[in-house]
């Protein structure tokens, strides 16, 4: 049998298959030994099996905003937008957020939306739905711990587009008698930018000239959730402060319609709403009886009249109670 040569004296080509392989192995498992001794000395991760269960990436909490109470705040909501407001509470104080819708800032008259209020454990303490012409409205009696309170406001259907937010934090309420057997004393010419004739100092007095209730009445038997009351009152007449205070609020107030609200000494505060025009603007200073705006029926009314409501400490009260 002849017998396969090389040429050249080099050698055969079977040969140096035999030599490629044996390197090729050499190399595969020095590679290996490196690798493991690289996990071993460098605390390389082993790699993931591939039926193995992955941990879930949990994502960073929004961060939420601060707000001080008693102060207004704003922001946009879009159809998918959430914000987060956080704000101080103590024991026994009381909650009250009030929300008002600014149509035509991008907003769909059909929109919802909802406002959450959590304890600072994370809990649910309240929750309220509402409208661009009935906003959201949050009473929460007595906090039963001291921290951070927060709220989350967020769209439900819709985009509500701009929206006002104010929180008061306070201690309940308690009666405070005031009685008086003063008349309003307004004049009868429509809204100006004049102030009317102040009545005496320290006691409330009627808002308008007329002194009748033209429909729902605090907590009224067919409308529970009304915390106000509905004054009679003609087209344009004159609507005034009932004590002295500094106006901290003028403008449209979504279900509201244009809407003014005071300050007054003691934690008292008043509302008047459903204004055809306005005859102040935030941060004056109003007497007693000094014109606030004129009547009429814009916001969520189905005809003219006031919509007034009396606070003290943030507590919605009966103006009955008060009034002369």
């Amino acid at each position: 049998m002849d017998h396969i040569r090389s040429t050249g004296g080099g050698a055969s080509p079977l040969s140096l298959v035999s030599w490629a392989t044996v390197v090729a192995v050499l190399a595969g498992a020095a590679y290996l030994f490196g690798a493991g001794l690289a996990q071993r000395w460098l605390g390389a991760a082993p790699a993931v099996a591939p039926n193995a269960t992955l941990m879930p990436v949990v994502e960073a909490a929004p961060l939420a905003q601060r707000l001080i109470p008693g102060e207004p705040v704003e922001g946009v909501l879009g159809e998918q937008d959430a914000h987060l407001w956080e704000f101080d509470g103590l024991v026994g104080q009381s909650v009250t957020v009030e929300m008002w819708l600014h149509p035509g800032s991008g907003s769909n008259l059909e929109a919802e939306l909802v406002v959450q209020l959590f304890a600072p454990d994370g809990s649910l303490l309240n929750e309220e739905t509402g409208t661009l012409f009935l906003p959201p409205y949050v009473v929460q009696p007595s906090l039963q711990t001291g921290g951070a309170y927060r709220l989350r406001v967020a769209p439900e259907t819709g985009a509500p587009g701009r929206y006002s937010l104010l929180v008061t934090v306070s201690e309940p309420a308690e009666r405070v008698v005031v009685a008086s057997t003063a008349q309003p004393r307004l004049t009868a010419t429509p809204p100006n930018n004049g102030p009317a004739e102040a009545a005496p100092p320290g006691l409330f007095i009627w808002p308008t000239p007329q002194r009748r209730i033209s429909g729902w009445i605090f907590h009224d038997p067919g409308n529970p959730g009304h915390i106000g009351l509905d004054i009679a009152a003609a087209m344009w007449d004159p609507i005034a402060s009932i004590a002295d205070g500094v106006v901290v609020f003028a403008e449209w107030g979504g279900g509201y319609g244009n809407l003014v609200i005071v300050d007054h000494p003691e934690g008292w505060r008043t509302y008047y709403a459903h204004l055809s025009e306005f005859a102040v603007e935030v941060g004056q200073e109003v007497r007693q009886g000094e014109l606030l705006g004129g009547a009429g029926t814009t916001g969520y009314s189905t005809g003219t009249h006031l919509h007034f409501e009396l606070r003290y400490r943030g507590r919605p009260v009966d103006p009955q109670m008060y009034l002369p």
